[in-house]
């Protein structure tokens, strides 16, 4: 590939205009093959809730498989300290105002894109084969063979049957035994791409960036690996055919990629912790310099994180959004109800606040002008559904959910707990009691955001809750929404006039109205919750 063909690929990659070809078990398997700290790791629920995957693809812009794994872990990860959301800015900026060190190295990374290379981490974090008790033999046949060609060519050529005994021995063996491992065979060919590109990168001279000088601290650990090793390591795909035929007639004759394989495989075994340092080392550079370009071109801001439960944005919004409305928000160590007909923006909220909360404790990013965040889990139940599989209606894998953000809260967990409509799979009466109980409860500890249509719960968590709203906007006859969260309760129903705007007969929305001041008379909302708590 040409100079040219190569800036031109890294531009359209860096814009986001290059897809990488992954499918999602390449990109999870990094993160698959290590145990996760849930204390400090996105639950799944929440990854699902939030539409991540998502996410992951808009911000992915990485060169290599390599970096594509990384991103995808530390997206799943919560990063350490206040400061890490400056740190990591300053190093997004770096690469930002560097495009030729940002080329140069990607250019190199360039030797690990494709789907071979995702898996490396299956070599380096899965179960190799040990060497067999018959490992001796690896050694003993092809001595016979070159034995018995010694012996055609100085003594006899009676010799020549057992040259072809042997040789045919070998290749039966050969393709016998390969077929046991020859799913761990490629993938130390790609390994060695690692390794090439490990020693590459660390001889751009680049020592500054933090992830260049791991390399060179392991750059004779490489050329060890590469001396011992070189033969297992060679990626056949990347060589001509002259050059692949010739390895493979002397594999199958003498079986040195069997002989090697199972030695090389030892000394991964022994050497895990370098080669896991040299794969996230590579990794972390080119997901930072995939975000540093993601943030180039989209508004993003540095968070500011604390531990004082303080959230407030100024112009927040959603990066899955094409054409997004942004909402300033304040919210102090308090929790919030927010209430409005259905498509006015409610559960879209709450994502972006979860998804803004995520970035900015993963990668250290928020999509607003400015942003103050507070360290918190996120827990959320917004994408729920009937378990039809395990015999569990909508309802109970609600109440099932919210029981574990229960269990969170009375662990000592600092949790934001996201709750879209909640218990709405059960009746009016006993969803305001249930509501007005476990939301109480859970903002004892932590931060609840939760939506609603009930505006009764408006008055019955008053002293504990900041009201929020959005609203539907009705102008000559036609009513559209303008996604703008509001403060305070909502004001206005405007459920059945949308009815009759919409072309309900007539019949029906007087009647609905009748209906309404009728059932209005009974107002839940006169039962506040001090109320009950002292009857």
């Amino acid at each position: 590939m040409s100079r040219i063909n190569h800036k031109e690929l890294i531009g359209k990659i860096r814009n986001g205009k290059e897809p990488s070809g992954l499918k999602p078990e390449d990109v999870s398997r990094y993160y698959s093959a290590l145990e996760p700290d849930i204390d400090e790791t996105v639950s799944e629920s929440t990854w699902v809730d939030l539409n991540m995957d998502e996410v992951f693809l808009r911000v992915n812009r990485t060169v290599s498989a390599v970096g594509a794994q990384y991103l995808y872990r530390r997206m799943h990860s919560y990063g350490c300290g206040l400061g890490y959301p400056e740190d990591q800015f300053k190093r997004y900026a770096f690469f930002q105002k560097n495009h030729a060190v940002s080329d140069k190295l990607s250019k190199i990374l360039l030797g690990l894109r494709g789907s071979n290379a995702s898996f490396i981490s299956n070599v380096l974090f899965g179960k190799l084969p040990a060497k067999p008790v018959w490992f001796p033999i690896l050694f003993l046949m092809p001595l016979i063979l070159i034995s018995a060609v010694a012996g055609l060519v100085f003594v006899s050529k009676e010799f020549i049957l057992l040259v072809l005994a042997s040789a045919v021995i070998n290749t039966v063996f050969q393709q016998v035994i390969s077929m046991r491992i020859s799913s761990y065979i490629p993938n130390m060919g790609s390994l060695g791409r690692m390794l090439n590109v490990s020693a590459s990168l660390a001889d751009t001279g680049e020592s500054s960036i933090k992830e260049i000088e791991v390399l060179c601290k392991h750059r004779r650990f490489v050329d060890y690996l590469h001396k011992k090793f070189g033969w297992i390591l060679i990626d056949t795909g990347s060589i001509g055919e002259l050059s692949a035929s010739v390895i493979a007639y002397v594999n199958n004759l003498l079986l040195v990629n069997l002989i090697v394989f199972y030695s090389a495989a030892k000394h991964v075994e022994m050497h895990r912790k370098e080669l896991t340092e040299v794969f996230e080392a590579i990794g972390s550079l080119d997901a930072t310099m995939a975000v540093a370009s993601h943030t180039d071109t989209v508004q993003c801001c540095c968070p500011q994180l604390n531990n004082r439960n303080h959230l407030e944005t100024v112009s927040l919004y959603h990066p899955l959004l094409e054409n997004p409305v942004s909402n300033s928000f304040t919210l102090s160590a308090h929790s919030c109800l927010i209430t409005g007909s259905n498509m006015a923006g409610k559960t879209t909220f709450i994502k972006t606040i979860g998804v803004n909360l995520l970035l900015a404790r993963t990668l250290g990013i928020c999509h607003a002008e400015s942003a103050q965040l507070p360290v918190l889990e996120i827990l959320s139940t917004i994408r729920r559904r009937d378990d039809l599989k395990h015999g569990k209606s909508y309802y109970y894998v609600e109440i099932e959910t919210i029981l574990e953000f229960i269990k969170a809260a009375d662990s000592g967990r600092n949790c934001l707990f996201l709750i879209d409509e909640i218990f709405r799979g059960t009746n009016t009466l006993e969803r305001l009691s249930a509501s007005s109980a476990v939301l109480s409860y859970l903002s004892d500890n932590c931060m609840v955001m939760v939506t609603t249509h009930d505006i009764e719960l408006e008055k019955m968590l008053s002293d504990k809750f900041t009201m929020y709203h959005f609203q539907e906007q009705i102008e000559e006859g036609k009513h559209f929404f303008d996604y703008r969260i509001k403060p305070g309760p909502c004001s206005s129903r405007n459920a059945i006039r949308l009815l009759a705007l919409t072309g309900y007969p007539s019949c029906i929305t007087e009647k609905a109205h009748k209906i309404s001041k009728q059932l209005a008379l009974v107002n839940y909302s006169e039962y506040s919750l001090s109320d009950s708590e002292g009857s």
